[in-house]
């Protein structure tokens, strides 16, 4: 079956393709306008997504990197959009868009400078920063990533735990309840790990997910489970906190090819159009533009509804904003679609 795509919006900006690869390009929030993260050499610029598309101004606020000879890093904003947060494998640090810098903790040294395999994210009250730095050595042994939790107004360190990973990059996703925190991370060759974290009286409780293969990739929004993605060929959905699966589909199943000559596959991309829908994309291995696939699946039952088409040529991720619409991105535009409406035609 074919569901039609109706375009919301457009909006021209340089390298967006590019740029929405990132994993921290678009924010969204409980109960908030999502927003664009936007990475400019030593700039990170913030817009509120719903004014970009409009007439109206849509850039709330501009940050400078505090390592003016840094180039690898991460970087979170706060609720209200007037702090931003940069984290490097060594450090983290919160700064003002006049440039002050309001605190900065500094971790354990770094291999490679050149590389970063830091994240952070504030909570979405404000009142916390969660970080993943490099951890320590000890004993002539790399002991594990460290997850801190810290103040998002002084920077003090609230909580922290040594990871069972060295990873080569995360990312975090916050819970909807507001009190959890998830962390993805991939360690190259060595597969994924996830895990989910809370504070229980200033104390950071951490568990992880006994399928170390799988990629945490989005939260329903009523909180009670979150999808994964095993590469190159299954999503699956499980219960929260606890883990348990409760249903898988595979891309075979859900839109394998007619011939036997090429083998089915899932981007790591995708997640809630809205609580009753998954979008899920397959572009990454795609031949030619029109092999890339964008698929909506029913989240209730993990039945596939049908593949996207658009009125243009669509070849990239999808950003899904869990308000009935997402984004792709071609060349230096930006497009937001909803599912096509029977008055559309």
């Amino acid at each position: 079956m074919e569901i039609r795509a109706a375009l919301v919006g457009q909006a021209r900006i340089r390298e967006a393709a590019r740029w929405m690869g990132r994993p921290s390009a678009v924010e969204v929030r409980r109960e908030r306008s999502p927003r664009l993260l936007r990475r400019e050499d030593t700039l990170l610029k913030l817009y509120d997504l719903n004014r970009f598309f409009g007439a109206e101004a849509s850039l709330i606020n501009t940050f400078t990197v505090p390592w003016p000879d840094e180039h690898a890093w991460e970087a979170a904003v706060s609720p209200d959009g007037d702090v931003g947060v940069f984290c490097k494998d060594d450090a983290v640090c919160a700064v003002t868009s006049s440039g002050v810098v309001l605190w900065e903790h500094r971790g354990h040294g770094r291999d490679h400078p050149k590389e970063n395999r830091s994240s952070c994210r504030v909570t979405d009250d404000g009142r916390y920063v969660w970080a993943m730095l490099v951890g320590e050595v000890g004993g002539g042994s790399y002991l594990g990533d460290e997850w801190l939790v810290l103040e998002a107004d002084s920077g003090r360190v609230v909580s922290r735990e040594t990871l069972d990973c060295a990873a080569v990059g995360g990312e975090h996703l916050s819970h909807p309840d507001g009190q959890h925190m998830g962390l993805g991370v991939g360690e190259g060759q060595d597969g994924a790990h996830m895990y989910w974290g809370r504070l229980e009286d200033g104390v950071l409780r951490v568990w992880t997910h006994d399928d170390d293969d799988r990629i945490l990739t989005d939260v329903h929004p009523n909180g009670l489970s979150f999808i994964t993605f095993t590469l190159p060929d299954e999503i699956a959905w499980h219960s929260f906190p606890g883990g348990a699966l409760i249903r898988s589909l595979t891309a075979m199943d859900a839109w394998g090819p007619a011939s036997g000559d090429d083998e089915p596959y899932w981007d790591v991309g995708g997640g809630y159009i809205d609580a009753d829908t998954v979008l899920a994309t397959a572009t990454a291995y795609a031949k030619t533009p029109q092999d890339a696939r964008h698929i909506l699946i029913d989240s209730s039952t993990g039945t596939t509804r049908g593949e996207v088409r658009y009125p243009l040529p669509v070849t990239g991720y999808a950003r899904p904003l869990a308000d009935g619409t997402w984004l792709t991105a071609e060349n230096d535009t930006v497009f937001r679609w909803r599912v096509s409406r029977a008055r559309d035609s």
